[in-house]
């Protein structure tokens, strides 16, 4: 088996989270976490908050960027519609949201951003696989990137 189609193969299985992983691109990183304690729940706004740096760690801001989110259902392929793109806005040096999954399963969350006139950090876009469930049975984040 391809290691791609494995690790897909493991990120629809995995139950657990492995909250808290840097996916990276040029030198961008960020960390995705989502409420409540990184296990989206189906059909409930799931607050969510992207901690997005630059390398050496400042903060890459909504003022400096043109940042879009975008969500699919199962993996992002070329030429897939997203299922949703929900507005960023900005709280203190966190990109911030709310998510809505309508049913269990994999989803992935890419993060793509583009600087704007005077940013000092290149275009990035970033990715996680997340698994919505049904409150109470598990659900978890993966980071693919």
């Amino acid at each position: 088996m391809n290691k791609k189609l494995l690790f897909f193969v493991l990120a629809l299985t995995t139950s657990g989270a492995l909250a808290h992983e840097i996916a990276r691109d040029g030198n961008v990183g960020g960390l995705l976490h989502i409420e409540p304690d990184d296990a989206p729940v189906v059909g409930k706004p799931n607050a969510f908050y992207f901690e997005v740096n630059q390398k050496g760690g400042k903060p890459i801001l909504l003022a400096q960027c043109s940042c879009s989110l975008q969500v699919y259902a199962g993996s992002a392929r070329q030429g897939a519609r997203p299922l949703s793109t929900p507005k960023l806005a900005q709280a203190k040096g966190e990109l911030t949201g709310s998510l809505n999954f309508p049913r269990p399963g994999a989803y992935t969350l890419v993060l793509a951003g583009q600087p704007k006139a005077g940013a000092t950090f290149g275009k990035f876009s970033l990715s996680w696989v997340v698994r919505a469930d049904v409150a109470g049975t598990g659900g978890g984040m993966d980071m693919n990137h």
